[in-house]
């Protein structure tokens, strides 16, 4: 009879750990603030599909002119040129335009300024379907032009602004076009296309603001502003683009000025910030910005916060934005080139330091948390400086980024204790004794005293369903350990009882203490399966095998002991001879006979062949002897 050297194997079971996104920067350059015009080369495709596809999405306008009503507001005129303008009207009327237009070159040859016939010209020229019909629609829009600030009657106002609006749908798009085409090999040429056209189209914002980009660029930005600020008060379309571009020209203008009050601010040094301030040129000193600048460095040296943590100006979001524009733009500028060309410990350092002054700043929340993200350095600052930043709409990353760091934050709490869980299970891969399960179930308790802070660190979906499945995972496990620890210990014992007979049975009181142990650890075995879960039921089922297998065993090992027995005490009596009792002898022969037939009914079976022989001839030679 041997032990069985049982170990527990847990079945594979993975853990999904988390795994922080990758982050890019879609763009480099803000789109507010006062920047370095980039954008005028990055963004001429993107604008002329824009524009083209506003042409072709708007309506075309379908209408006749009003002839009724103009007859009626024409001048008067006693020289024979009225019959001139009634059979114009006729014909435009008719849709015979080219005999229309004849009639209207004589008639305003002589009479000029006829705000009528300027009209139907220009109106003529729009339907005329000529082999040259841009040329005309760009002719009428020129005809049209002067009589925006004259004063006409109504009715005719009203026909000049459909008809205005009808050609500028039409031009507007090939112009944008046609200036995008030229204006990489004739940058002067196409500006002065550019700037015919806008004479004739004030109300097409992104005309102006084209135009203002392309000054910009080249240096020319005082140019650049009364261009953005006059196409911001005439444009009807794309207003916000080009005011929001006169806002960063005027910014822009005003930093070249403002460098001595920044540069001292950046140091710390808001004392000669504000002397600085107070020398600028007074044309220059006369804004808002400079005034909320004035305001923010007055609440600096009267309120210093922490070192290192100024307070925030008190402004609206639209004017700090202004003010932090004015002070760090070119910095956020500088870290996000740093950033895209492999240096972020550079970018971080410069970006940790705008924000001691400047804590508020979205842009350099958005640069910042981004650098962290990079650098996978201080997750809680990211996150921090992410939350600023998504406050801040016009950054369409920003959720992006702050989603991302959420993932990686929590990744930083959980991932650990994945790993220690993981870590633990590779403990046991090949088989775990009671010790070691123990050992691992004082592992796993420790983990799940730990689940409440991993939820809490969950910021995300994902990372929540990786908490469950984790605290899941251990439930599971730990389960499976009180299982694996009480059936290891009833091999264990069944190892004892086992080993207590390894040098084999002696006696039959031996084997009847055997058979006693055996049989209370079947019923141990029995007591415990009723609670046992599916895995270590079968493990039990075994064990309750090999315990029964056993005391079979016992049972063949016991009978050979007694035949063994039968057999001494036979010869004991053999040997006495002719000294002992016959009565007796013949009756202590009956006895050994008796219980050797009974031996024989009752364990025959179980007897090897060695012990079924020795049985069989001893029934024999006391058989004989007794006849």
């Amino acid at each position: 009879m041997s032990g069985t050297g049982h170990v527990h194997t847990f079945q594979e079971i993975r853990v999904q750990s988390l795994h922080a996104p990758a982050f890019e920067f879609q763009e480099l350059t803000k789109t507010r603030g006062h920047g370095d015009f980039a954008e005028h080369d990055r963004r001429l495709e993107e604008i002329a599909r824009e524009a083209a596809a506003r042409a072709a999405s708007e309506t075309a306008l379908v209408f006749v002119p009003p002839i009724a009503s103009l007859t009626e507001m024409s001048l008067v005129l006693d020289d024979g040129d009225e019959d001139l303008l009634e059979d114009a009207r006729a014909n435009a009327a008719d849709g015979a335009y080219e005999l229309a237009l004849e009639l209207l070159a004589e008639y305003l040859q002589a009479h000029p300024e006829h705000q009528e016939g300027r009209y139907l010209r220009a109106y003529c020229l729009y339907r005329h379907d000529g082999k040259n019909a841009s040329s005309e629609q760009w002719e009428a829009l020129r005809i049209l032009r002067p009589l925006c600030d004259e004063d006409v009657p109504d009715d005719l106002r009203e026909g000049i602004g459909e008809l205005r609006r009808e050609l500028r749908r039409q031009l507007t798009a090939p112009e944008i076009a046609a200036y995008i085409e030229k204006v990489r090999s004739d940058p002067p040429g196409a500006q002065s296309r550019l700037q015919a056209f806008l004479k004739l189209a004030p109300e097409e914002g992104m005309v102006s603001y084209l135009l203002a980009l392309a000054q910009a660029q080249t240096g020319s930005l005082e140019l650049a502003l009364d261009t953005a600020e006059r196409g911001a008060a005439e444009a009807d379309v794309d207003r916000d683009q080009v005011a929001a571009l006169a806002r960063r020209l005027r910014l822009a203008l005003l930093g070249t000025h403002a460098t001595p009050t920044v540069s001292a601010f950046k140091t710390g040094d808001f004392q000669r910030a504000r002397r600085e301030l107070s020398r600028m040129d007074p044309h220059w000193r006369r804004s808002t910005v400079l005034d909320d600048f004035d305001a923010y460095l007055s609440l600096l040296i009267s309120l210093p916060g922490p070192p290192g943590q100024a307070p925030a100006p008190r402004l609206t979001a639209e004017r700090a934005e202004d003010l932090y524009s004015l002070i760090a733009e070119d910095d956020g500028r500088h870290a996000s080139i740093l950033m895209q060309t492999g240096r972020a410990d550079q970018a971080e350092r410069l970006l940790a330091h705008l924000l001691t002054l400047l804590p508020r700043f979205a842009w350099l929340n958005f640069l910042y948390a981004a650098c962290l993200y990079r650098l996978r350095r201080d997750p809680d600052r990211a996150a921090a400086c992410a939350e600023i930043a998504h406050t801040d709409r016009t950054l369409v990353q920003a959720g992006e980024l702050l989603q991302a760091i959420r993932s990686w934050q929590e990744a930083t709490v959980i991932n650990p204790a994945v790993e220690e869980y993981l870590a633990a299970m590779e403990s046991v891969r090949g088989g775990g004794s009671v010790d070691r399960l123990a050992a691992l179930r004082e592992r796993l308790t420790a983990l799940e005293r730990r689940l409440p802070a991993l939820k809490g660190a969950a910021r995300t979906e994902e990372g929540a369903q990786v908490v469950r499945e984790f605290a899941q995972a251990i439930v599971d496990r730990l389960w499976e350990i009180d299982d694996a620890m009480v059936v290891g210990g009833l091999y264990e014992k069944y190892d004892r009882v086992m080993s207590s007979v390894q040098g084999g049975i002696k006696g039959t009181a031996e084997a009847d203490r055997l058979d006693g142990s055996l049989a209370g650890l079947a019923t141990e075995i029995k007591t415990v399966r009723k609670n046992a879960k599916e895995g270590a039921r079968g493990q039990l089922d075994e064990l309750t095998s090999l315990v029964t297998q056993r005391r079979g065993e016992l049972d063949g090992v016991k009978a050979a002991i007694q035949v063994s027995d039968l057999v001494g005490r036979f010869n004991d009596l053999a040997q006495q001879g002719r000294y002992a009792n016959p009565y007796t002898t013949r009756e202590q022969l009956r006895r050994i006979l008796q219980e050797a037939q009974q031996l024989n009914r009752r364990a025959r079976g179980r007897l090897d062949s060695r012990s079924r022989e020795l049985l069989d001839q001893l029934i024999g030679t006391i058989s004989r002897t007794l006849r």
